[in-house]
């Protein structure tokens, strides 16, 4: 299990055409990348926040706001994921398709866009141009159905 999360990983962190494998990505691959996803993030930010009150229960609840909101932006950018492949390719990528390859295509772009918060919030803008480019590259390479010729 734990190298299927390692291989879900490593594969989603280059854009290519090899990446829209991932949208056949069990369960298991997702949601644990998510939750290393959620424990970088939250290092990350207790970092550079030093929080001043109980520990524990800023790292908990901090962990649990990320995932949460994390989960929301996945949900966005899967519905985009759709609306581009419907677009692009004539035919919609289905919800269950849509999700993990969105999943797998906004960890790099999370990560950067949290750093650009973190140096100056006044670059979330150029964070969220690079995460749709990031996400919106490896779809311009989905195979284009041939279209057959009246006789």
């Amino acid at each position: 299990m734990l190298s299927t999360i390692l291989t879900f990983l490593r594969t989603s962190l280059i854009p290519s055409k090899g990446v829209l494998r991932l949208r056949l990505a069990p369960l298991h691959a997702y949601m644990g990348a998510t939750f290393i996803l959620t424990l970088l993030i939250t290092m990350l930010d207790f970092l550079v926040i030093r929080p001043d009150f109980f520990i524990p229960m800023w790292l908990f609840l901090h962990g649990f706001a990320v995932f949460f909101f994390y989960l929301i932006w996945v949900a966005i950018m899967a519905l985009y994921v759709q609306l581009f492949t419907k677009i692009y390719s004539k035919s919609k990528w289905a919800y269950r398709q849509a999700w993990p390859y969105a999943v797998s295509m906004t960890f790099v772009p999370t990560l950067i866009l949290v750093i650009l918060n973190h140096v100056n919030p006044d670059f979330l803008a150029l964070g969220l141009m690079i995460g749709l480019a990031y996400i919106s590259y490896p779809l311009t390479k989905v195979p284009q159905p041939k279209q057959r010729r009246a006789s």
